[in-house]
């Protein structure tokens, strides 16, 4: 009787602590290392030239560019000596898209 109570206990206890590891985990996994938007974006650009990784697995791209591509969900406006543009603000998964070509 004592032994099964004793089972009983410690099964509830490692339920409990790998259920709280698992909140914290998705807690980071969500915050991520990105600038003010909150989501990672499970997408990925058709390109990026300046690519910032990092070794968690996550990127930004530093692009500035005339139009946002359509997987960016944050677009921010940038004011550039050549006018208005516009950069994603996105945290994405994964590897950066090749390099964009010049037009």
């Amino acid at each position: 009787m004592k032994s099964s109570t004793l089972l009983v206990i410690l099964v509830l206890q490692t339920v409990l602590v790998m259920g709280i590891f698992a909140a914290v985990a998705k807690e980071n996994a969500a915050v991520g290392e990105n600038k003010g938007n909150r989501e990672t974006n499970g997408g990925k650009l058709k390109c990026c030239t300046n690519c910032n990784f990092s070794f968690s697995g996550l990127y930004t791209c530093d692009d500035v560019v005339k139009k946002c591509d359509p997987v960016c969900k944050v677009c921010s406006a940038v004011k550039t000596p050549a006018g208005k543009r516009f950069q994603c603000t996105d945290t994405f998964l994964g590897v950066c898209g090749p390099p964009c070509k010049k037009h």
